[in-house]
């Protein structure tokens, strides 16, 4: 029998900051949760959200698709997992054996249950994996967690599955199932756990820092829906308080059990919102007249409790600075599904691949019956639970946020990382400074006379702000920097910088921008480098003016950050062009990428002597395998080799001109982002199906012609790598971001990442 225990501990951990986790990381990271949950037995009506996913595939890929992160364990590569422990708290979506045992009729330790998982049919309430199996592999653990059923002795310092099918936030959830082990329960037994660290690691204080590097997550609150507030005929809840009322009285308990959590020392905590149990087919079974529309009372309610749950996240992340918690938006990446089931490779939406009755949802998946064959193909897997490609797609999402709202205040993969300032507190630099091309512009050709522009949709077609300038879908490397590095908003574009907000920084970036002047001139007007330079001259000045001294200004400028990011159109728009340019013809690659190094020296040198001390100098990606380059020299789909060799030369002078400046001014610290590496080592595990075609463009690899106003992109953006013709989309802009700010692996940054080097 799963029994619950009191703490032997004596005391909870003192609330004090405990040095958090970092490491150069060499896998792809963690996905966390969203679904929902099921039960069979007299009573069918219980549901959480809660998914996770990874597609395992390693094969090597061009420029962008090199952004993902390497799913080392999928391809038989050993490495230490990115966090020692990782527990797990929730319902029977995550549920991996902890009711097998218990007088309980949610159990699901029979076929065709787990007829997809390698062992077969083990409790799990899925047709394989369930999310936090995945989110195990991309951990880097070799097997998956434990229940707690079953964790015995040192196999608990890896971390304990405590999840139980018909648990809820309130102790009587789900009694009408018999037994279950709510989240107090859950809870009693982890502190049982925790005793157990205490006595392996030797002292409290080890095992506090211990437990502070791991990952916890959380996912709780449908069945205090199901199989609570919408069981009138077992449950007085929804005659006691209204949908409202209802949803204080679940949070503020949350509230109280997620501050015990903490006491016993979780300290990076995700938290799962419920997702859409008005759309499950039990739900449209039982509620929904024609079977195919959602039971919008169902939601409505669901959408209550899960803005009163991001709400606590800030509440958490104001009252405990040394934690993280965050909030996964299971919702909007389901009914992300739900409307657009063809983009994600679903046919049938409202009916479950095993169960019986209307849409297979008035009965869950009984002993022995036989599913559909065709089991990608469904959303559900049985009356509840969504099936393994759900799975799949929506842990990636919340893994690695594909969309702004998917995640806050930040994702699965940036929560294991050593962000706090980003969490909570004052950014980790006073300003950032960009500088850059379309690759960071995020507004300044607005204005311009030029074709190099973005001002419209489909541009910003999935950024919060709708088209402003920036060259993507969504948010650029610069915007996501912002993030890590603590900001409450994007730096502004230089065009539109007024009064103090200069303090924090400018975007002077500019499409079709190069470090020499003529570059980009087929384009029409731009901002070369030297005029970037020139206008931050100005905006010293105005630092100064607003500062009152010249030292003042001096030491508030050599304590921000610096992007500096040029040469690609110095390629595409100069060199690789000779029908406009005469460069290809004048140098050979080698002398070009010298004549370019020697120029961005002392524009490097001019910056430096406007206050620049923290300076990271980004390298060239592999242009020879964006879509243009592609359609341009006719190639079988295969990167361009001689443009890339080009690139190459031009990296590696960069990287020795990083040496030069930290030699020669000894005061200031540069840093070299290797993009070009970042680009070439990767899979297309993290979604990346699309890898030589652009997203949105016109001709072959749609690569001639970047993306015309109010054209209709692909729909399923975040499997490509490139938006248009030349650019990368959101997704790939997130990986790339991430890695120069915390180096995945050593080559990825010189001579350390973005992250030390705010630090220095």
């Amino acid at each position: 029998m799963h029994q619950t225990n009191t703490l032997n501990c004596k005391r909870p951990f003192p609330h004090k900051h405990h040095p958090a986790f970092s490491r150069a990381h060499s896998l792809t990271a963690l996905c966390l949760q969203l679904g929902y949950i099921a039960f069979w037995g007299s009573t069918f009506s219980s549901y959480t959200f809660l998914v996770v996913g990874v597609s395992m595939a390693c094969e090597l890929k061009k420029w962008l698709v090199g952004f993902v992160l390497m799913l080392n364990w999928a391809c038989g590569v050993l490495a230490e997992p990115q966090v020692p422990c990782y527990f797990i708290f929730g319902d029977s979506l995550v549920d991996n054996g902890n009711n097998n045992g218990i007088a309980s009729l949610a159990r699901a330790n029979y076929l065709p249950y787990g007829i997809d998982f390698p062992a077969g049919p083990t409790g799990r309430f899925s047709n394989g994996k369930t999310t936090v199996d995945v989110i195990a592999g991309l951990l880097g653990f070799d097997d998956y967690i434990p229940p707690y059923a079953t964790a015995r002795g040192e196999d608990i310092l890896k971390g304990v599955n405590y999840a139980s099918a018909a648990a809820g936030i309130r102790d009587e959830t789900g009694q009408q199932l018999g037994a279950r082990i709510s989240f107090n329960g859950q809870l009693r037994n982890y502190q049982n756990t925790v005793s157990q660290v205490i006595d392996l690691l030797g002292n409290e204080g080890e095992a506090a820092n211990y437990l502070s590097r791991c990952i916890f997550s959380v996912g709780l609150g449908s069945n205090d829906y199901l199989n609570n507030y919408f069981m009138p005929q077992y449950y007085s809840t929804s005659r006691r308080y209204t949908p409202e009322q209802y949803a204080d009285v679940l949070i503020q308990q949350y509230s109280q059990q997620l501050r015990t959590l903490y006491n016993y020392g979780a300290r990076k905590v995700a938290l799962i919102g419920v997702g859409q149990i008005g759309c499950s087919p039990n739900a449209l079974a039982q509620n929904s007249p024609d079977g195919r529309t959602c039971v919008q009372r169902f939601n409505y309610a669901n959408r209550l409790f899960n803005d009163r749950l991001k709400g606590l996240v800030d509440r958490l992340n104001n009252n405990f600075a040394d934690a993280r918690f965050i909030y996964i938006n299971a919702y909007g990446i389901f009914q992300d599904l739900i409307n657009n089931p063809a983009a994600f490779g679903f046919r049938v939406t409202n009916a479950g691949c095993c169960g019986v009755g209307r849409n297979n949802g008035q009965i869950t998946c009984l002993p022995l019956q036989t599913p559909c064959p065709n089991r990608k193909e469904y959303l559900f897997w049985d009356a509840f639970h969504p099936g393994d490609a759900a799975n799949i797609i929506i842990g990636r999402r919340s893994y690695s946020a594909q969309k702004s709202s998917d995640a806050y205040p930040i994702d699965i993969r940036l929560c294991i990382l050593n962000f706090p300032s980003y969490v909570h507190g004052e950014p980790q630099v006073p300003c950032f400074f960009i500088f850059g091309d379309s690759l960071v512009d995020n507004g300044n050709n607005n204005l311009l006379p030029t074709i190099a522009k973005a001002n419209f949709l489909p541009n910003g077609i999935d950024f919060k702000y709708g088209p402003t300038g920036r060259f993507c879908n969504g948010r650029n490397q610069a915007d996501i920097l912002a993030e890590l590095l603590g900001f409450d908003n994007y730096i502004p574009p230089y065009v539109a910088a007024i009064g103090q907000e200069i303090l924090k920084g400018i975007n002077y970036a500019s499409g079709g921008a190069g470090i020499r002047r003529e570059t980009g001139q087929n384009l029409g007007g731009r901002i070369p480098l030297d005029m970037q330079l020139e206008n931050h001259q100005i905006t010293v000045s105005r630092i100064t003016n607003i500062l009152g001294s010249t030292n003042v200004a001096k030491t508030y400028l050599g304590k921000c950050f610096y992007y500096v990011g040029m040469g690609s159109n110095d390629y595409i728009n100069n060199y690789f062009m000779p029908e406009s340019y005469s460069t290809s013809r004048m140098y050979t690659p080698e002398e070009y990428a010298s004549v370019l190094i020697q120029q961005y020296s002392q524009q490097i040198k001019i910056l430096y002597g406007y206050g620049a001390r923290k300076v990271a100098l980004f390298g060239l990606g592999p242009i020879g395998c964006i879509p243009n380059m592609l359609a341009k020299y006719n190639t079988d789909g295969s990167c361009v080799n001689d443009v890339n060799a080009a690139v190459m030369l031009f990296n590696d002078k960069l990287k020795a001109l990083v040496d030069e400046l930290n030699n020669e001014f000894v005061d200031a610290k540069f840093i070299f982002v290797n993009v070009f590496g970042i680009g070439s080592t990767g899979s297309s595990s993290e979604g990346f199906i699309v890898t030589n075609i652009a997203c949105c463009g016109t001709g072959e690899y749609k690569g001639e012609i970047p993306c015309l106003p109010a054209q209709i992109p692909c729909q399923n953006r975040t499997d490509y790598v490139f938006w248009d013709p030349y650019h990368p989309t959101e997704h790939s802009n997130v990986v790339l971001a991430t890695r120069s700010y915390d180096a995945q692996l050593p080559s990825d940054a010189y001579p350390y990442d973005i992250h030390q080097l705010v630090q220095q």
